[in-house]
C-alpha cells in the first residue's frame, strides 16, 4: 500500500510524538494523578521510543558510542527520576528509562555479533529481560523484547507489529492502560524512514530536565 507522502513521518516527527506523549504522561503521573486520560496518552511514547532505539542502533556508525552515551544519560537521569517519582534522592526500586533502553540496546548488539553463537545469544537475551525485572527497569521485561521485536522483524511489518502488539496487551496485567500503546503503531506505519531534522542530545537532556523541574513544582508549588 502506497501512503500519500503528505501525511508521511520522519524520525524527527516520531521523537516528538514520543517527547510529548511521554511529558504529558509524567505530568499527569507526578503533578496531577486524577488526569487519567493523560496517562492514556502516555501510553504511546515508549513504543515510539523502542522502535527508534532500533532505528538509531541500524543508522549508528558505532554501537559502543550508542551505548556508553545512553549509560552517561542513565546515570545522570536516576536522582531526577527517582525524585520526581519516589520523593528521595536514591531508590532502588526503580530503574530510569534509559537503563531499559540500554538494556534493549545491549539485546541488539548480542543479536548482531557474529562472535557469539545462537544459543549464547539466547541466553544472554533471557539474562538482560531477567535483570530489566529483578532491578526494576521502567517497563520491565516489555522494554527489552519489544525492542528484539523491532529489530529481529525489522523487514516484515506485520511480524513486527503483531509481536509488538500482543506484548503490549499482556502488559495490561501490569499496568490496565497499556493497551492503548498500540496507538502508537500508526506514526511507526507512517514512517517514511527519513532522519528529518537533528535533535542532538537536546533530546537526552530533556528527559532528566523534565523531570526535574516537575519534582520541584510537586514539592514547593502543588505537594
Amino acid at each position: 500500500m502506497v501512503l500519500d507522502p503528505k501525511i508521511r513521518f520522519n524520525a524527527y516527527h516520531l521523537k516528538m510524538i514520543a517527547l510529548i506523549t511521554m511529558f504529558l504522561d509524567h505530568f499527569a503521573r507526578i503533578i496531577y494523578p486524577d488526569l487519567y486520560i493523560l496517562k492514556v496518552v502516555g501510553r504511546l511514547a515508549f513504543i515510539l521510543y523502542a522502535f527508534l532505539l532500533v532505528e538509531g542502533f541500524t543508522h549508528t556508525k558505532s554501537s559502543k558510542h550508542y551505548f556508553f552515551r545512553l549509560l552517561i544519560f542513565a546515570l545522570l537521569s536516576e536522582i531526577p527520576y527517582d525524585l520526581a517519582f519516589g520523593g528521595q534522592w536514591f531508590d532502588t526500586s526503580r530503574q530510569n528509562i534509559f537503563f531499559t533502553l540500554l538494556a534493549g540496546l545491549s539485546a541488539l548488539m548480542v543479536i548482531d555479533s557474529n562472535k557469539i553463537s545462537s544459543d549464547v545469544k539466547i541466553l544472554l537475551i533471557v539474562a538482560l529481560v531477567t535483570a530489566a525485572n529483578l532491578f526494576h527497569f521502567d517497563y520491565y521485561y516489555l522494554g527489552v523484547l519489544q525492542v528484539v521485536c523491532f529489530y529481529v522483524f525489522r523487514t516484515n511489518v506485520l511480524k513486527q507489529f503483531l509481536t509488538v502488539g500482543i506484548l503490549n496487551l499482556f502488559y495490561m496485567f501490569r499496568i490496565s492502560t497499556q493497551s492503548a500503546a498500540i496507538l502508537g503503531l500508526l506514526p511507526i506505519y507512517l514512517y517514511n524512514g527519513d532522519r528529518g531534522k537533528k535533535t542532538g542530545i537536546l533530546f537526552y537532556i530533556f528527559y532528566p530536565a523534565h523531570l526535574f523541574v516537575f519534582w520541584i513544582i510537586k514539592r514547593y508549588f502543588v505537594g
